[in-house]
């Protein structure tokens, strides 16, 4: 997008710190953000029978509990309004008391603001030990990958040190913006302690910073973990849909229910609902909660045995389903989350920079479901 902020950050250049807003606000979602131990759990923002903010809120008080001399890394498709303004100065200000603030965020237009915030405090300089990068794209439909063809649609934090615990990795669905914040059903996911997790994500932060464009990039690393192991699958790829391959190993004996939350559906991935509508025929329980989807794909999803709800309204509650998450639970199927910023539709396989996680964590599965179930009752069978 030549000509554009986007572009003149891309090259290097720093915009005047004038640009900065300073410290949040007193009685600011960021300022206010209550100090809590940093320990692995799920955090889920609720418009409705919860906390709207609890996923920046959390992130704002990972970023105040990070001291001097740790790093934070921070990969984001849209940081916008005055949440995405909030955030960016608790990044500024861990900054300034000696903290290495590190971010790459997609070439979004609806972001230039917050980005030139960043660009003005952090500088632009990856030899620094701040910095801010813009995707130089090719611009694509108004965004900017690193590795892929369209968007940097990622969306985790990277901290060395934060609070007691140390490589933490955060993994969400959410955008720093105020639909975000207000009416949007999200997740993220906070691990702690596990430093090859953290290595495998710090590895594909550098390769995003360093724009090592590859459509094929499909890199899939797995760890063990205090709750069972975790899989980190960095995207775009060429290669099979891993959701359908995920779902291809799902058995149906002993009773098993397979619970979607999920935000962007599309025709070219027309073999995810399907696989779910054979699921349901052989008898497992198919409950789905979904956003914005083709025809073709509500058509299948409506299929005998398929739970489905419709959360796409957006502004106005009950809200939008912007989660994008798949439960699996089984006597032979075992208890799985499959999270991240991944949506189910060809930008997100193809084209995108994006991560899909998957966890075998009881713990997390429960808390996972409960949010479900709070979702699916905002809600009436579609």
């Amino acid at each position: 997008m030549r000509g554009t902020l986007f572009s003149a950050l891309a090259a290097g250049a720093v915009l005047s710190t004038t640009l900065i807003a300073g410290p949040a606000a007193a009685g600011s979602t960021c300022a206010d953000a209550p100090r809590a131990p940093v320990v692995t759990g799920a955090v889920f923002s609720e418009p409705v029978g919860g906390d709207a903010e609890a996923i920046v809120r959390r992130l704002c008080d990972l970023v105040h509990q990070t001291p001097a001399g740790a790093r934070i890394q921070i990969a984001h498709f849209v940081m916008s309004g005055t949440v995405g303004a909030q955030f960016a100065d608790e990044l500024v200000g861990a900054h300034r008391r000696g903290v290495d603030v590190q971010i790459i965020l997609d070439g979004d237009t609806r972001g230039a603001t917050v980005a030139g915030r960043l660009a003005a405090a952090l500088g632009t300089d990856r030899t620094d030990g701040s910095w801010l990068h813009v995707c130089t794209g090719p611009m694509s439909g108004g965004t900017a990958a690193c590795i892929g063809d369209k968007g940097q649609h990622n969306k985790f934090y990277l901290f060395t040190r934060t609070g007691r615990a140390t490589d933490v990795v955060v993994q969400s669905s959410a955008n720093l913006t105020d639909l975000n914040s207000t009416t949007y059903w999200n997740n993220a996911v906070v691990l702690t302690g596990n430093r090859r997790l953290h290595a495998a994500y710090a590895s594909y932060f550098a390769d995003l910073a360093a724009e090592r464009k590859n459509l094929d990039y499909d890199r899939v690393v797995q760890t063990g973990g205090p709750g069972g192991s975790v899989r980190a699958h960095f995207l775009p790829t060429t290669g099979p849909d891993p959701v359908v391959e995920s779902l291809a190993g799902i058995s149906c004996r002993g009773g098993t229910t397979i619970r979607v939350g999920m935000s962007e559906w599309d025709t070219y991935r027309i073999a995810i609902p399907e696989r779910l509508r054979a699921l349901a025929a052989r008898g497992c329980t198919v409950q789905v909660v979904a956003g914005i989807m083709d025809d073709e794909v509500a058509q299948v999803l409506r299929s005998p045995g398929i739970d489905l709800r419709v959360l796409g309204s957006g502004s106005a509650l009950p809200g939008r389903v912007h989660s994008k998450y798949l439960l699996i639970e089984g006597r032979h199927d075992g208890r799985r989350v499959y999270t991240g910023s991944h949506n189910y539709n060809e930008t997100s396989l193809r084209r995108n920079d994006e991560t899909l996680l998957r966890l075998d964590d009881r713990d997390l599965f429960r808390q996972y479901v409960a949010n479900f179930e709070t979702m699916r009752a905002a809600t009436a069978p579609a």
